[in-house]
């Protein structure tokens, strides 16, 4: 489990800026299958988290998910959708594991970015990194077949195999369950 000083030194804080973020933040504890975000929320926190695993997903009337992304123990994020766009989010965060959060109130980021270069840097740092990750994903929806998806994952993210339901993993890759069985089969894993 990480404790807070992680994201000061990744972040590369001095002990004020960092006293100055470490003072606002709460900690937050999920079950699994507990939400965070719902579908319609707009949350205007920054979720740092501590332990466990989440999914940020699209849910569908019929039943069906597309996960947009996973998120696990070191990252750092918000909804960069409802903040960039001022609309309610069309997706649901939730947890596939116990989870420990500290949350951060966006707002005590945005307001001291005015002021401070730190904490520029890191809304600017968070920003690229869900831009880098929104390349990645496209590119690999768009420009890989299946199989190729299913490699691609199993390289990138190794730690969320075993982690991660098979029916989860098939709605990161845009493909059905029954299609990834079929993967597995054709190139011998499980």
């Amino acid at each position: 489990m990480l404790n807070a000083d992680h994201w000061s030194a990744a972040w590369e804080c001095d002990g004020s800026e960092w006293s100055y973020i470490q003072s606002r933040l709460t900690t937050r504890q999920l079950l699994p299958g507990e939400i965070l975000w719902p579908v319609g929320s707009c949350p205007e926190q920054l979720v740092l988290v501590r332990s466990g695993l989440l999914k940020n997903v699209f849910p569908r009337e019929d039943g069906r998910e597309y996960i947009k992304e996973f998120f696990w123990q070191g990252d750092a994020f918000f909804n960069y959708y409802c903040h960039l766009n001022q609309m309610p989010s069309p997706y649901v965060l939730t947890a596939l594991e116990a989870c420990t959060l500290y949350l951060l109130p966006l707002g005590c980021l945005l307001q001291a970015e005015n002021g401070t270069s730190v904490y520029r840097r890191i809304y600017l740092e968070l920003l690229k990194t869900q831009l880098k990750f929104k390349e990645d994903k496209e590119a690999l929806l768009l420009t890989l077949s299946p199989s190729e998806r299913y490699r691609e994952f199993r390289s990138r993210f190794p730690h969320l195999i075993g982690r991660v339901a098979e029916h989860q993993i098939a709605a990161y890759l845009g493909i059905t369950p029954i299609s990834l069985s079929r993967i597995k089969r054709r190139i011998n894993i499980g």
